[in-house]
């Protein structure tokens, strides 16, 4: 018999990016790898309608794994915008439940998604057993929604690209 534990689930959908209208955005270079972002922009702001066909997206796809009845609310949203060899370094997103990214203008994507194991399971040897990266392969007018705390990084590339991320809280609902 086998049991996986610890599991962490990734969910991945499509969604029509000509739906997303993100207003006031600044862009600037961010982090350490100095991908140009709107990332944190004072006004940036999501229209009602924008908002509930992209909640409503995320809810369909997280429902299997949150079994309860819940509320969703968006905390806040961005544009990457990726020129020939960016990339971003290896991160999570604090304050959030589940975040998202939505491939808008890609050609392939370069985001990794990497085990909090990764360097326990090299110092033991076990890279054949234990996979410590996974490589998301998307296209363009795709989603993929992850918890919050799981490390990800985006691979340098060559070619430009974009995609909008952010990120969301859930609130389960007494019954």
């Amino acid at each position: 018999m086998k049991i996986n534990i610890f599991s962490i689930p990734i969910f991945l959908g499509n969604i029509d990016v000509k739906k997303i209208k993100i207003e006031n955005q600044t862009y600037k270079k961010n982090w350490t790898s100095e991908t140009l972002s709107s990332y944190k922009s004072p006004n940036i702001s999501l229209d009602e309608k924008s908002t509930l066909y992209l909640l409503k997206i995320i809810s369909k796809l997280i429902v299997p794994e949150v079994k309860n009845k819940f509320n969703i609310n968006l905390l806040d949203i961005w544009t990457n915008k990726y020129s020939k060899n960016d990339y971003q370094e290896e991160h999570i997103h604090c304050g959030s439940d589940f975040s998202f990214i939505i491939y808008s203008k890609i050609k392939e994507s370069k985001t990794v998604f990497v085990s909090d194991y990764k360097y326990l399971i090299e110092t033991f040897n076990l890279l054949s057993l234990f996979p410590t990266e996974f490589n998301l392969s998307c296209r363009s007018n795709q989603i993929v929604v992850f918890p919050s705390f799981l490390k990800h990084r985006v691979d340098k590339n060559n070619f430009s690209g974009e995609t909008i991320s952010g990120n969301v809280k859930i609130t389960l609902k007494n019954e």
